[in-house]
């Protein structure tokens, strides 16, 4: 976020602040009259609720907005209210015992004394520190930044990667601190380098991951080494698929870390904003829903991979409304997060059993808050790419991918713009089995699903179709354009080495293509892409042949 953003946010959660102050001083003067009537014998049952609730709404919010002796305070009243409220209807000796009760607990003095709690700050959380330090870098091809103090081996490991779709810079140790790390995707280090050190020279928030090389593999070793915070080990002599297929992983995670969709519903305005203001500072999407009827609607148009939601909502009750949710099968899989003051554990536990996953208890810091949900949203991700992912490559599956061209055909020819499909397959593949084993076939098959990530567009759909096969549909693409690209993989391919039981060697891809547009439906183009593909087998592999 530039310093402009963060600036505007920062001017935002000020004026919240004020909005939230203003509210909560004529909350409590409403709450002063309630108690007033309630100790005279006057107040109804339903007015003494009303302020049990806005006191429960105080406790919860206060401490979010830097007031947090003003939520502690009114927690402890409406813990003095919360035995009549709950009490069964109709039972008199309730009723007549609340009179004595506000009294002995001296409870209208303190309510009135909440006032003066409003101008009582914490130090309070800095929300500008959240949105600090490089955002991970999402360009078309990942950098990795290579520390190394012998210039020739630098060199030999950044021509090895280059292939693979990587952007490679390399650099000697005593230019290490003075390195911009904005945009790296990740970084290779040598132990000794890292060892002298003794400790990696950035903030851990900061930074991307950090992969050390080392000469030696023992248990020592990698402890230190994990001691000094790297986030992989690779040994010598460095199989470098195996090394791409590890920085793949790291920086897939470090990216997806940072991102997500949460859906917030909470009835109180004030907070709603300032969670909002906080998570969508952080780097995640974010969809506020002030009105419970309105969930359902909502949820369906932004699909979020996890829920923020209130406990009580006015007359709403949050355990109900998950419930309700998950009686549509679609969403049973969601992850749900409950926001309560309630710090009682029986009654958490009640409520996660009704369909709720976790339980966070107001007040939330934003460093909390930003930190559950950013959590909470790659482990969703991670559960819901082991149902729509191949689970060697991480591309889509057959039929999801198929789905994905469909949609992509109906888009062609609905807004009269051109697209390709392309059909993908390595050469030989079975002799790679054969001869070196499954375990470097699917390496090979990984280091082909890596290249595509890197070497094509974020909006082009790329799916494993099964075996050594895979479809990409290329949107708003010319032939000539889709050609081009595929080429450029071809190439790439072919020079990426694999270390084998019968030493090094390279693989080769064949490809088809046909205009996703040109015909009356997506399986059309697909099954023409395929006979392309097949043409391109038959005229000697390893290149492109169009439909």
């Amino acid at each position: 976020m530039s310093d402009e953003q963060t600036a505007d946010v920062l001017r935002k959660l000020g004026v919240l602040k004020a909005r939230f102050k203003e509210k909560a001083s004529g909350d409590i003067h409403m709450v002063a009259l309630m108690a007033q009537d309630a100790a005279a014998g006057e107040g109804s049952l339903d007015e003494l609720r009303r302020a049990y609730q806005v006191l429960h709404r105080l406790a919860g919010s206060a401490g979010t907005f830097g007031f947090r002796a003003l939520g502690d305070e009114a927690r402890a009243l409406e813990l003095i209210l919360k035995p009549y409220v709950e009490a069964e209807p109709g039972i008199p000796e309730h009723n007549a015992g609340i009179p004595k009760s506000l009294l002995r607990e001296h409870f209208i003095g303190r309510v009135l004394g909440l006032e003066n709690l409003l101008i009582i700050e914490d130090d309070g959380q800095d929300a500008a520190e959240l949105f600090k330090g490089p955002s991970a870098d999402t360009s078309d091809q990942p950098v990795v930044l290579i520390i190394e103090p012998d210039r020739k081996a630098a060199e030999q490991l950044s021509s090895a990667l280059t292939p693979h779709g990587f952007s490679i810079h390399c650099v000697t140790p005593k230019d290490l601190v003075s390195e911009e790390l904005s945009r790296v995707s990740v970084v290779l280090i040598r132990d000794n380098v890292l060892i002298s050190q003794e400790q990696i020279p950035w903030d851990s928030g900061d930074r991307p991951p950090f992969i050390c090389i080392s000469s030696r593999d023992t248990f020592d070793e990698r402890y230190r080494l994990a001691t000094l915070g790297v986030d992989g080990f690779v040994s010598e002599p460095v199989d470098v698929p195996l090394l791409v297929d590890y920085m793949e992983r790291l920086v897939d995670e470090k990216i997806e870390s940072g991102t997500g969709r949460v859906m917030v519903i909470d009835d109180d305005p004030e907070l709603l904003e300032r969670y909002s203001l906080i998570l969508e500072g952080g780097g995640l999407e974010v969809r506020c829903v002030n009105s419970p009827s309105d969930i359902l609607g909502v949820l369906s148009e932004f699909r979020p991979d996890i829920i923020l939601m209130d406990v009580q909502m006015g007359h709403f009750n949050g355990p109900t409304l998950a419930r309700m949710l998950r009686l549509d099968p679609e969403w049973v899989g969601l992850h749900i997060i409950f926001l309560s003051s309630e710090e009682d554990r029986e009654f958490q536990f009640d409520a996660l059993s009704q369909g709720g996953d976790d339980f966070l208890t107001k007040p939330v810091s934003d460093r909390v808050l930003l930190q559950a949900a950013k959590v909470r949203c790659y482990r969703a991700r991670q559960l819901d790419k082991l149902a729509s992912r191949d689970s060697l490559t991480g591309l889509l599956k057959h039929s999801l991918a198929n789905s994905e061209v469909a949609k992509e055909h109906g888009r062609s020819q609905r807004l009269s713009y051109p697209s390709v499909v392309a059909m993908l397959d390595l050469d030989h593949f079975k002799q790679v089995n054969d001869r070196h084993g499954h375990r470097v076939g699917d390496l090979v098959i990984k280091g082909l699903a890596n290249l595509l990530r890197h070497r094509l567009r974020k909006t082009d759909v790329i799916g494993r179709y099964g075996g050594e096969e895979f479809i990409v549909a290329l949107p708003n693409c010319s032939m000539e354009g889709a050609r081009q690209s595929m080429q450029a993989v071809c190439e790439r391919m072919s020079k990426i080495t694999f270390n084998g039981a019968e030493g090094p060697f390279s693989v080769t891809v064949s490809v088809g293509l046909a205009p996703l547009d040109a015909y009356d439906k997506a399986e059309e183009a697909i099954e023409a892409a395929d006979r392309a593909l097949y043409r391109r087998k038959s005229a000697g592999r390893n290149g492109v042949t169009a439909a």
